[in-house]
C-alpha cells in the first residue's frame, strides 16, 4: 500500500465517521415525533451499531462523537481498503 493511498483512504474514512453521529442527529431530530415501537427500536439499534460513541453524555460528546467515531471509521476503512490491495497483488502473481 502506498503512502497516497493511505492518506487519502485515511482522510475519507475520518470523514465519513465523524459525519455518521451528524447524520444521526439530524434523522433523529426529524423523526422524534416517532411513537415508541418496532421503527424506533430499529432505529435506536441502527444509531448504537453505526455510532458506538452515542452513549456518551454532556458537552464532550460533541467533541469525542465525531473524533472517536472518525478514528474509527478511518482504521475500519485502511483495514478493507489493505486487504483489498493484498488480495489485488496475490492476483497478479
Amino acid at each position: 500500500m502506498n503512502a497516497r493511498t493511505l492518506r487519502i483512504s485515511l482522510s475519507l474514512g475520518f470523514l465519513a465517521g465523524a459525519l455518521v453521529p451528524l447524520f444521526w442527529g439530524v434523522l433523529a431530530f426529524l423523526t422524534f415525533d416517532f411513537p415508541e415501537g418496532r421503527l424506533s427500536t430499529a432505529f435506536w439499534k441502527a444509531v448504537y451499531i453505526t455510532c458506538p460513541f452515542w452513549r456518551i453524555d454532556g458537552y464532550k460528546a460533541y467533541i469525542l462523537m465525531p473524533l472517536l467515531s472518525g478514528c474509527m471509521y478511518a482504521v475500519i476503512t485502511v483495514i478493507v481498503v489493505g486487504t483489498c490491495m493484498c488480495i489485488r497483488r496475490s492476483a497478479r502473481t
